[in-house]
């Protein structure tokens, strides 16, 4: 298994300053819109890279919902090389892993709280242990699929407790 530089494997670009944005009436991509990207259902296939939130240091991969937005200094985009490394696997390591988990951490050391935004620098420096691409989309998938079904036991969850409040509702008015 090949370790490399997250700027071995992607090309990065970051975000614009916002009063500029605003003033130009920009579609602005917002943290409601990385959730989206998050949680998308919508299967297409296609990909159009990867994002990250700078201040959660979090990834999603970009879906055709949101490509063509403009992103704000509080993401940055991720064009990656998919012969060598795949969106939602990356998504999976970056988020989850507890190699990058240490690595942002040491990055973080002696930082104030509120000063704990990533930058380019840093995220380039990343190590990323890379297996082939079969293993990788098995795992993206597995990943994709358990915030999916996430997603749909916290709506569940939401459904049975709106439902059980509208039944006491109807209890007390009786």
């Amino acid at each position: 298994m090949e370790e490399v530089s997250l700027i071995e494997v992607m090309e990065f670009s970051l975000g614009k300053n916002v009063t500029r944005l605003k003033e130009q009436n920009e579609d602005i991509y917002t943290p409601e819109d990385f959730e989206c990207d998050l949680t998308n259902r919508i299967i297409t296939g296609e990909t159009y890279g990867c994002i990250i939130n700078l201040i959660k240091s979090k990834a999603a991969p970009i879906t055709v919902n949101t490509e063509k937005k403009v992103i704000t200094q509080n993401f940055l985009k991720c064009k990656l090389d998919e012969t060598k490394i795949l969106p939602w696997y990356f998504c999976y390591k970056f988020n989850e892993s507890k190699d990058l988990e240490q690595q942002i951490a040491m990055y973080h050391q002696g930082t104030t709280l509120s000063v704990r935004k990533l930058n380019v620098k840093t995220i380039g420096d990343l190590k990323i242990k890379l297996p082939d691409l079969e293993k990788q989309k098995l795992i993206g998938e597995g990943y994709r699929k358990s915030i999916l079904q996430h997603e749909l036991y916290l709506k569940r969850a939401n459904d049975i407790r709106k439902y059980t409040l509208e039944m006491l509702r109807k209890i007390e008015e009786d």
